[in-house]
């Protein structure tokens, strides 16, 4: 599977054609294109309907002093309590080695070996910047909430991602956001109350970046599931 940048007329095409870009061009999201995204998305089922969702949609501007107060701290060596921890540890079979096949596919791509620990450092915090997309998301929620609230916002997230396609944008949903949540706080509108859940990239993807040619391989459906007559 290779990038494909075209619109995606059906729901089918729109999931196959979804990666998690890592370059973005600095092209314009047009406002009316995300204020419909954004608004359909809000159409996402959730439990009881408690819609647990804030989304703070962050551009121009405030998105510059966003991205360049999170990379200052990514590269000095700074680091904070997460919210929640991206991963269980130990991390068990098979999803231990998924997740590290996933890595050293990408590092592949990058052409940044193991050891250029400084080159890796610098790629983590293109984390900070959104991966150079025009428009950047935080989702928050309450402190309150629970699990089956936040596989809700799990599913808004997807709505997001296949909404983006349609309109021949790309994602990169970025769980990154929970170890630095002091910037989110310092310069968002976020109640005391709310934490940081989640952040996502949105924008066009660079067609011409390698590291957009990673397509992360899946399970088959004979591994994750048994049919019952």
């Amino acid at each position: 599977m290779t990038l494909t940048t075209d619109p995606s007329p059906t729901v089918t095409e729109a999931l196959n054609s979804r990666i998690t870009v890592r370059r973005f061009l600095d092209t314009p999201v047009p406002e009316d294109t995300l204020k419909t995204l954004l608004s359909t998305a809000l159409r996402s089922p959730s439990g009881g309907n408690l819609q647990p969702w804030n989304i703070h949609v962050m551009r121009g501007d405030t998105l510059a002093a966003f991205t360049r107060r999170a990379t200052e701290r990514t590269l000095s060596g700074q680091t904070e309590e997460p919210t929640y921890r991206a991963y269980p540890s130990p991390l068990w079979e098979p999803q231990r080695s998924w997740r590290y096949k996933l890595g050293e596919d990408m590092y592949a791509l990058l052409d940044i070996p193991r050891e250029d620990k400084m080159s890796r450092l610098r790629w983590l915090a293109e984390n900070a910047r959104f991966f150079g997309a025009p428009v950047g998301l935080i989702i928050t929620g309450d402190k309150r909430l629970e699990m089956p609230q936040h596989m809700d916002i799990g599913i808004l997230l997807q709505s997001i991602m296949l909404l983006a396609r349609e309109q021949g944008l790309h994602t990169a949903p970025q769980g990154w956001w929970r170890n630095w949540t002091s910037v989110s706080q310092e310069l968002l509108d976020i109640p005391e109350e709310q934490h940081v859940l989640v952040g996502m990239a949105i924008g066009y993807a660079d067609p011409d970046a390698p590291v957009n040619a990673l397509y992360a391989d899946r399970a088959g459906l004979s591994d994750v599931a048994k049919f019952y007559d």
